[in-house]
């Protein structure tokens, strides 16, 4: 059970008028609330979500004033207690879910900036869904199109809550190990795109789409074993490509990623591919995607050696600077 929004815009007495299943606000035209559904859509801040992503629109607050009235909230009204947890999930069992919701398409659009077309795209193709707490799933499907695990992805951003990343990030119990979500273009297999994160995956396919002609983009989905992620994904491919490209974030662990990339063998001895590395002056892909919004997007690709020489040049530039 989630926090219903309809108790508390009567909690709180805020101006709000039925319109059969919607609640409409009688101060902001293009706010309302889908009392069906439980979460509000406000359509002319680009802002949907649930009861806690609502009361910090609607009041201008932050994360530990909106808790505070939340918590008032749940005192004067006894049976809403029980919905406090619940509203921040606990880890659920791989399976089919909802298509993507409102407050996912605002997520991604909205806040990742990614292109509505792109997004509704991929909803279609059942690459992304929401579950019962509108968050955005991603999910894995092998090469045989069988669901295989998946990603899960909050819209409620709560930094005291989630001060890594800001939102909920999950994998969901049963997904398959050394995997993760992934998007398939047509042609022959020449291209595997390696990035950290279903965001970055988006964000790349975005910027790039023009050149993803047979190609693969895997996301590593904060997998720990990032090696024998990517080493198992190529083994459950039909063919090996000829390339594959490293894409990680611009930062310590997505140098190291590259490091420890360049003294590993992958698949057998007889089966390889030629590593290069695609590499973004953005600190991840999604930051590339919103800092040049409409683009050019610009990126460098090294093989693994110029890629040593490039951080060795700009090693020194740094200690002459």
């Amino acid at each position: 059970m989630a926090l219903e929004l309809a108790d508390y815009v009567s909690y709180a007495g805020l101006p709000f008028k039925h319109e059969g299943r919607y609640l409409r606000s009688q101060e902001h035209d293009s706010l309302i609330i889908d009392t069906r559904k439980n979460y509000f859509i406000w359509n002319s801040q680009g802002l949907a979500g649930n009861l806690s992503q609502f009361i910090k629109a609607y009041y201008g607050i932050s994360d530990r004033e909106m808790h505070f009235r939340l918590k008032a909230f749940t005192k004067t009204n006894p049976q809403q207690k029980s919905a406090v947890k619940a509203d921040y999930p606990t880890k659920s069992a791989v399976g089919s879910v909802a298509p993507l919701d409102a407050a996912g398409m605002a997520y991604l659009t909205q806040y990742r900036h990614l292109d509505s077309r792109l997004i509704t795209f991929a909803a279609r193709q059942g690459l992304l869904g929401s579950d019962g707490y509108h968050n955005v799933i991603f999910n894995w499907f092998d090469a045989a199109g069988t669901l295989v695990g998946q990603d899960v992805q909050g819209t409620v951003i709560n930094r005291q809550r989630y001060p890594k990343h800001g939102s909920l990030k999950q994998i969901k119990a049963g997904s398959k190990p050394h995997y993760g979500f992934n998007v398939r273009f047509k042609g022959v297999f020449r291209h595997l795109y390696v990035l950290e994160s279903p965001i970055d995956l988006l964000s790349y396919w975005q910027m790039y789409a023009q050149e993803l002609s047979g190609s693969q983009l895997l996301s590593l989905s904060g997998a720990s074993a990032k090696m024998q992620t990517i080493n198992d994904y190529l083994l459950t491919q039909p063919e090996i490509p000829a390339y594959l490209h490293l894409a990680p974030d611009n930062d310590v662990a997505g140098r190291a990623l590259i490091e420890k990339f360049q003294h590993m063998r992958l698949i057998t001895p007889h089966q390889t591919c030629q590593n290069l590395v695609e590499w973004s002056g953005a600190k991840d892909w999604n930051a590339q995607l919103q800092a040049a919004k409409t683009g050019p997007y610009t990126k460098l690709t090294f093989d693994m050696q110029t890629f040593d020489q490039f951080q060795l040049f700009n090693k020194l530039r740094k200690c002459l600077s």
